[in-house]
């Protein structure tokens, strides 16, 4: 019988408080106050479905080619990365 790999997701690393750091941090400062609620809804799935630095930006772009939204309220992907390395997840 085969195990699994157990595979945590960047969102169980980062948790709740991480995410709201993610997103409040990675949003432009003119629309973070009005982007907030959708950035967290959005980006704490995105940070389940992911892994990896790597996994992050194939399923970013994946979300940016298919929602018009999403492309404007959008937190920033290169700052995203720098958030993220605060709490040691790296490539």
């Amino acid at each position: 019988m085969v195990k699994g790999v157990d595979r945590t997701s960047i969102y169980d690393v980062v948790g709740w408080v991480g995410l709201v750091n993610v997103v409040w941090y990675a949003t432009p400062y003119p629309l973070r106050l009005f982007a907030l609620p959708y950035g967290l809804c959005v980006y704490r799935h995105i940070l389940k479905a992911s892994s990896n630095l790597q996994q992050l930006l194939s399923v970013h772009c994946g979300e940016y080619m298919s929602s018009r939204l999403f492309r404007l309220l959008r937190p920033r992907y290169h700052v995203v990365t720098c958030v993220l390395r605060t709490y040691g997840i790296d490539g």
